[in-house]
């Protein structure tokens, strides 16, 4: 028999199974999945430090103590979103020798988000495939569930599936009135219920429930309160009897919450003694289980009983009831008990309640005087009917079973507004509803069918809907006869065309050969395979399936960028547009485009133009394409690399940053170059088809220019020379910066280049430069001699 066991700390869960609980244990190795709760409650204090601090010391010291050999997991949530039920993720498979990457995942976890600790525990369980052998779960709490699941509720449906489920549950710092749910899941599943207040508390309620998950005993637990539900007594004395067994009590205790291992499976008499009164109560355990026994001291109570309609048979299952104090100045009311038991016994002190049954989406409440004395009998009529609901596509079909959404709403009230009374993603469910009309909706596909109803108090009815639906199956072929495809495609359904023929669409889907549900009628279906479209008219008929292959009469291009005969195709850095036929007037309409260096395209047949780029070379292609056949195009650019640097004098490195380049072509028939590239990188590589280049590097006031040639499928390389220094100049006044170059054989000087800076840092070319401060009608002057690949400094203030 394989156990294993979930711990859930509003923070964390272990699901392991008790063959690999602890190291010593010389059992098999198990599978295992820690589930760690780091929602934003885990942020506060408890004595001993934060809540997620003391969970991640705990997580450490369990996965330091676990067989290396078991298969252990990691599972978080509310860890990655704020509000976000579905933020559950499993972080580390469970496989040997994790604890490593678990306790570093640990680390790394944030509360952030709320608490699914329902949904977390059984997807943790169903993970590890728990329907298949008997399950101990230990659940330790700081809060209740946040996501609209209720873990008692979620206990009984598993035991409905013949799920042999266990949780024992230990609640971490819960306020009063919290815990109800949580106790409820474990005595429904047989557990135990344990409370901690601190880190030791916790601590030791853990190490309990792992031991007994390691090596179940049969032990009773028992509880002493002064009502059901209600919070804990203390000083009560237990006696423990086993059947047969005389006088003499076999375990004897004290306390509020007691537990006390048993000998063996059976029967046991349970003596409770409290201020000179007695209660006892029979127990009967099996073997390996947990009981928990409620001793309730109170003399007064409720015992409630639902019915459907006056004059009904009482509800023997499925009704939750609810137990209220009298109401505050604001109208509030405090939960004093609560019980999924259909005839509980809520044991209370004398006093105004409100009890409240649900069942199913049917709720009826009524205010109750309890009075010393004997438990009254308080019957509680919720007025409600029972709808088992199927679909059927049309007349004469069977019910659908599969992939249908119900929705159930009550009448439209002045407005027209209706509300929502319960929905179902079961193909055939039952509702539990409260008398009276309602409207249920369902859905299949892009299909709906909806029904007015009355639901009659304490009537059972069949209820089918009528969808008038078919289906349509659709495949795609890139010629007639061929294969059907089986990837890439993309599908529209679009309904009729209004009076302006405008049509709405009403599916659509991303499978290659997908079957969609839709109402009868005529649709128009469009499909897309890359840049290939194709459309064609159906039409959808109750209660049949449409099969419709597509015909494309398309074909696929394999295009590929040469820089010469021979070469390797460009593997980047290539974008590629295809245009069709040119029309009476030379236009082509773009039929695709792509930025992959070597793209696959689908394209109707016929003829098209494809152009490419590569960098600044450009290459262009006729090709035409035949329905059904798959064809490499290689197109030949005719063009190579030119990789540029400047340095600032012969043999120094490449200058680092501050160039500007321009690549310009040969000279037309007037001497003017057009401009074929540029760039602002300090060490470019520009892609340029094939032929000859002026290339000129600009740093400051720095120029140098350089002729070369580019080779088709080669790189050339170049550095070109600034033959220029750095100019470092600093001021105290205000005023701007003029450098002026040599004088020429007229005297004149010519202006290379200027700055506002009150320090500026200039690229000045080699030679004697005259430098001139000047503020207004202040002016200062200085010749300076620039060094090649050399700083020079130089203040000079305005006088």
């Amino acid at each position: 028999m394989n156990r294993c066991f979930t711990s859930v700390l509003t923070g964390w869960a272990l699901l392991i199974g008790t063959s690999g609980v602890l190291a010593q244990q010389p059992a098999p190795a198990s599978r295992a999945i820690i589930v760690f709760d780091a929602s934003g409650s885990m942020y506060s204090e408890v004595p001993g430090g934060v809540k997620i601090d003391i969970a991640k010391k705990v997580v450490s010291d369990i996965v330091g103590s676990i067989d290396p050999a078991m298969e252990l997991g990691l599972m978080a949530y509310g860890h990655r979103k704020k509000g976000d039920c579905e933020d559950i993720e499993l972080l580390v498979p469970p496989q040997p020798g994790s604890s490593a990457a678990i306790l570093k995942a640990v680390a790394g976890l944030e509360p952030k988000g709320k608490t699914p600790l329902t949904a977390a525990v059984i997807q943790a369980a169903k993970y590890l495939k728990f329907e298949e052998a008997k399950v101990s779960v230990i659940l330790v709490s700081d809060g209740v569930e946040t996501c609209d699941k209720d873990p008692c509720m979620a206990a009984e449906e598993l035991e409905r599936m013949g799920v042999d489920f266990t949780c024992h549950v230990i609640g971490f710092d819960l306020k009063p009135g919290e815990s109800s749910g949580l106790e409820c899941l474990a005595k429904k599943t047989g557990g135990m219920y344990l409370a901690a207040k601190d880190a030791a508390s916790l601590k030791t309620s853990l190490e309990a429930a792992m031991k007994q998950v390691a090596k179940p005993v049969t032990t009773l637990v028992v509880e002493a309160k002064k009502s059901s539900g209600g919070a804990l007594i203390e000083g009560v004395n237990f006696q423990v009897f086993a059947e047969g067994g005389g006088e003499n009590a076999i375990a004897t205790g004290s306390g509020g919450r007691w537990s006390t291992e048993l000998p063996k499976a059976g029967k046991y008499t349970l003596s409770a003694k409290l201020n000179g009164k007695t209660v006892e109560l029979e127990a009967t355990v099996k073997e390996g289980d947990t009981v928990t026994k409620e001793v309730v001291f109170a003399e007064t109570g409720i015992k409630g009983v639902a019915y459907a309609k006056e004059g009904g048979t009482a509800f023997e299952k499925d009704v939750s009831w609810d137990l209220f104090g009298a109401a505050d100045a604001e109208g509030h009311r405090e939960t004093i008990a609560t019980s999924y038991e259909a005839k509980p016994f809520l044991k209370v002190a004398a006093g105004k309640y409100l009890l409240t049954a649900t069942r199913g989406d049917a709720s009826a409440s009524v205010e109750v005087t309890v009075k010393e004395g004997a438990p009254q009998e308080v019957k509680v009529i919720l007025g409600s009917g029972n709808l088992k609901l199927n679909a059927i596509s049309a007349e004469g079909q069977p019910a659908i079973t599969k992939d249908i959404s119900w929705d159930i709403y009550s009448p439209p009230d002045a407005e027209g507004q209706r509300k929502k009374l319960g929905n179902s993603y079961e193909a055939q469910p039952k509702f539990t509803l409260p008398s009276g009309p309602c409207l249920v909706v369902a859905e299949y596909g892009s299909a709906k069918g909806q029904k007015e109803i009355e639901v009659k108090a304490g009537e059972t009815q069949d209820i089918v809907v009528l969808l008038g639906s078919g289906k349509l199956k659709l495949s795609v072929i890139l010629e007639e006869g061929g294969t059907a495809l089986t990837k890439d495609v993309a599908w529209d359904v679009f309904g009729e065309a209004d009076a302006e023929g405008n049509r709405a669409k009403v599916a659509n889907s991303y499978d290659a050969q997908p079957t969609l549900s839709l109402p009868a009628g005529k649709y128009q279906v469009e499909v897309e395979v890359g840049n290939a479209k194709g459309k064609v008219m159906v039409e959808i008929k109750a209660g049949a399936t449409l099969e419709k292959v597509v015909s494309l009469g398309a074909g696929k291009i394999k295009l590929s960028a040469l820089t010469t005969e021979g070469a390797e195709a460009l593997s980047k850095d290539v974008t590629w547009e295809v245009f069709g036929a040119a029309d009476a007037e030379g236009n082509r309409t773009k039929a695709g485009y792509s930025y992959d260096a070597l793209p696959t395209l689908s394209l109707p047949a016929g003829k098209f133009l494809v152009q490419l780029e590569w960098g600044s070379a450009k290459a262009k292609q006729e090709v035409e394409v035949a329905a059904g056949k798959f064809k490499e195009v290689p197109i030949i650019i005719n063009a190579g690399t030119l990789a540029l640097s400047a340095v600032m004098t012969e043999g120094a490195d490449p200058a680092p940053e501050g160039i500007n380049w321009d690549v310009f072509g040969e000279a037309n028939a007037e001497g003017e170059r057009p401009k074929a590239s540029y760039s602002y990188d300090a060490q470019p590589k520009l892609h340029l088809t094939a032929g000859k280049y002026l290339v000129v590097a600009t740093r400051g006031a720095a120029v140098a220019q350089m002729e070369t040639e580019v080779q088709a499928g080669k790189m050339t390389t170049k550095a070109l020379n600034l033959n220029a220094g750095t100019l470092k100049l600093s001021s105290s006044t205000p005023g701007s910066w003029d450098i002026y170059g040599p004088k020429d054989g007229e005297g004149n000087r010519k202006k290379l280049t200027y700055s506002y800076d009150a320090e500026a840092k200039l690229f000045i070319p080699a030679g004697k430069v005259l430098v001139v401060r000047s503020e207004g009608d202040k002016k200062a002057e200085q010749e300076v001699e620039i060094k090649a690949n050399a700083p020079s400094e130089l203040t000079l203030d305005a006088k």
